[in-house]
C-alpha cells in the first residue's frame, strides 16, 4: 500500500492560514454590520434635550417646538436613511403633512420632499452626528449649522456649538 504523508510543517502552515482567514473574516463582518445611529432610525417624536419640547410643524411649512403630545401626528417625524459616511445622512418627514424638514440660511422649514439624488441641491438632507438616536445633533448637509431651538418654541439653524438646545432624541 502506497501512502502519501503530508509533512507536519505543511499541516501547521495550512491550519495557520485557515485561522488567519477566520479572524480576518470575523473582523470584516463586524465592520460591515456596525452603523452607529442608523440602527434606531424610525418614526417618533423629535424631543429637544434642553427644553424637553418636541419639534412640530404645520401645513404652511412653519417649524417650531411645543410641549410634547404623544400621538400628535404634527409632532411625529419619520427619519429615513439616505446614506452613511462618518455619520448618518437622513431626511426627516413630518407624518401629518408629508413634508420634509429642510434648511435654508438660518431657517428650518418643511417643504415637499424631493427624491433628488443631486447632493448639491437637496436641502432636506441632514447629518445626524452622535452616538445614537437618543442624542443627536442635526447638522445641515451644507455644513456648519445645527437645528437649534429655545424655550420660547422657536426652531432655527445656528452655528453648531454642542449645547443641549442643539441635541435631539428620536422618541419621548
Amino acid at each position: 500500500m502506497n501512502r502519501h504523508l503530508v509533512p507536519k510543517s505543511r499541516v501547521f502552515s495550512l491550519r495557520w492560514y485557515a485561522g488567519l482567514f477566520a479572524v480576518a473574516l470575523s473582523l470584516a463582518m463586524a465592520l460591515v454590520s456596525a452603523s452607529p445611529a442608523s440602527a434606531a432610525i424610525g418614526t417618533d417624536l423629535l424631543r429637544n434635550w434642553e427644553t424637553g419640547r418636541c419639534l412640530d410643524s404645520n401645513g404652511n411649512g412653519d417649524v417650531y417646538t411645543l410641549p410634547c403630545q404623544p400621538g400628535n401626528a404634527y409632532q411625529t417625524w419619520t427619519v429615513d436613511f439616505y446614506r452613511h459616511s462618518d455619520y448618518d445622512e437622513v431626511t426627516i418627514r413630518n407624518n401629518a403633512t408629508g413634508r420634509c424638514l429642510y434648511w435654508a440660511d438660518t431657517s428650518a422649514r418643511t417643504a415637499p420632499c424631493t427624491s433628488s439624488g443631486d447632493w448639491g441641491h437637496n436641502l432636506s438632507i441632514w447629518r445626524a452626528v452622535g452616538s445614537g438616536w437618543d442624542n443627536v445633533q442635526l447638522t445641515d448637509a451644507g455644513g456648519g449649522r445645527c437645528l437649534d431651538s429655545n424655550r420660547a418654541g422657536n426652531a432655527y439653524l445656528l452655528g453648531c456649538n454642542g449645547g443641549g438646545f442643539q441635541r435631539w432624541k428620536l422618541g419621548f
